[in-house]
This record gives structure tokens, C-alpha cells and sequence, in this order.
């Protein structure tokens, strides 16, 4: 799941950060850290002169990219004026993140996660069944986690685990705040509804 929309966040309030890569980590004497990408095999750095360096809703510092390389699901990273492990361990355990208007354009269709967070959840025959919380990555398709409406009953589930295909969530309209969803017979029932 990946996308962006027309102002690049898909969401009123604008400019938020988002990270595309956590948990900062030395490599090596030269300053040089390594970080996790956050999944969706987009390159968020090319092009780029700098990123903000801290934790989402928190302090950040920007810090010029010096030189970057991919390997997988790992950016290595090289920092002007960081040039010592010393400097570098200052900030290892942070993550990179960059303001949401500068994300990469995805194709029509594909969403980035933030994006979904807190979107409703609707049957196509307009049963709400939640909000988006979270998506859990599971190697192959995605799942949309899901909070249970409070008026669906105490017999439901904590959490609602959703398939994120196509087949499943026929309608994502980000700017509605809405997933309309078109389930298999039984998937809901295993939950409680």
C-alpha cells in the first residue's frame, strides 16, 4: 500500500513529516549510518539535498544528504559534517523522514500507508464497520487493521485484520475519508459481525 494525492499528504493539515526509514545506525568510523526503509521499493531519496532526522511528532534536525546508497531494505547514508562515529551516534536510533508534499507521485491506485490511517471502513452496502489503524506487512498482501465501531456489539473483535486487495477494498477515496470494502462471504463473521 502506497500512494500520494494532488497536495501530497491526501489529508487536511497539510504538511506533516512522514518516515522512509527508521532506526538510525552506526556503520563504520566515518560517521556513516545505515536505516531501514520503510516497505513500498521507492526510492524517497533520490534528488533530494536533505531529510529530517528525529522521531514523527517530535524534534527534528535537517541534515544535508551527502552521498546515499540502497541495498535491499537498507539505506546507507553519509551526512555533511557528520564525519566521525562520535557525531553519528548522536543521532543513531532516529529515524529519516521528510515532509509528506515531497514524497515520490505513485501510480493511480496505490496508497501510502499514512494515508489510510483513519480512513472509515464501509460494506458497499454502507455498513460501517470501523477505522483504519494501522497495516500490518505480511510478505505478500497487506492486511488493514482495523478499530471496530462501538456500536457493532460486544460480541466483536478487539481488531479486524483486512486483506488491503483489490478484489476486497473495491473504493479508496482519501479526500472522503472512506474504504468501501466488498468482503468474501464469512471474513466478517469470523470477527463477530
Amino acid at each position: 500500500m502506497k500512494s500520494s494525492s494532488d497536495d501530497g499528504c491526501g489529508r487536511p493539515g497539510g504538511n506533516v513529516e512522514v518516515p522512509i526509514a527508521t532506526g538510525l545506525k552506526l556503520r563504520g568510523a566515518g560517521g556513516r549510518l545505515t536505516a531501514r526503509l520503510v516497505p513500498g521499493g521507492i526510492d524517497q531519496l533520490e534528488g533530494r539535498e536533505w531529510v529530517l532526522v528525529g522521531r514523527p511528532g517530535g524534534v527534528l534536525r535537517r541534515l544535508a544528504i551527502e552521498e546515499y546508497s540502497i541495498y535491499r531494505d537498507k539505506v546507507v547514508l553519509k551526512f555533511r559534517g557528520i564525519d566521525a562515529a562520535p557525531a553519528a551516534a548522536e543521532i543513531a536510533g532516529q529515524d529519516i523522514l521528510i515532509p509528506c508534499n515531497g514524497l515520490v507521485d505513485l501510480p493511480e491506485g496505490s496508497y501510502y500507508i499514512f494515508e489510510l490511517i483513519g480512513l472509515t471502513v464501509r460494506t458497499r452496502g454502507g455498513r460501517e464497520i470501523g477505522t483504519v489503524r494501522g497495516v500490518v506487512q505480511t510478505g505478500g498482501t497487506p492486511l488493514l487493521a482495523i478499530e471496530p465501531g462501538a456500536d457493532l456489539g460486544p460480541s466483536v473483535q478487539d481488531e479486524i485484520l483486512l486483506p488491503a486487495a483489490r478484489s476486497i477494498c473495491t473504493a479508496i477515496d482519501v479526500a472522503a475519508g472512506c474504504i468501501t470494502i466488498d468482503p468474501p462471504d464469512g471474513l466478517l463473521e469470523l470477527y463477530g459481525l
